[in-house]
């Protein structure tokens, strides 16, 4: 004698479709790890590292005399993690290239502030009352560094 097929009921075909939801759950969270592992985060996912760390104050100085030069660096730089606690002009305009005044002697930090400027020349002139560790004096090779 033949058994007929019972027709399914309404629950156990819930059940299945949950269970059919889950694996494919499971299956998109796998491959997303799989290609993760692969390729890597995009860079927009990772965290910043500069944005981790303590702004760094500067003193912004045009050294070139071009009129209004510190203040429209100040505004370019205003995205970076930079606290320009004062900007003002040099004694005599006589800066033909772009330096940072060292005045404490910190490595990392010098090389920070040159990643986040473009500026690379640097002048140590240790000063331990100076109100901040670094000034940029802007020279006529401004252009240079204030590029989009």
């Amino acid at each position: 004698m033949s058994k007929a097929k019972k027709p399914r009921t309404k629950k156990k075909r819930t059940k299945r479709t949950v269970l059919w939801v889950l694996v494919a759950l499971l299956s998109a969270v796998l491959l997303g790890l799989i290609l993760i592992h692969f390729f890597g985060l995009p860079a927009a996912a990772l965290p910043d590292e500069e944005s981790s760390l303590p702004a760094l104050k500067v003193i912004v100085k045009n050294g070139c005399g071009v009129e209004n030069l510190a203040a429209e660096y100040v505004e370019f730089i205003k995205d970076k993690n930079i606290d320009v606690v004062e900007i003002g002009s040099t004694p005599k305009p006589i800066y033909n290239k772009s330096i940072i005044e060292v005045k404490t002697n910190d490595p990392k930090d010098l090389a920070r502030l040159q990643k986040m400027t473009g500026i690379k020349r640097h002048a140590l002139a240790v000063d331990e009352d100076s109100p901040v560790p670094f000034f940029i004096i802007l020279g006529e090779d401004f252009t240079t560094f204030m590029k989009p």
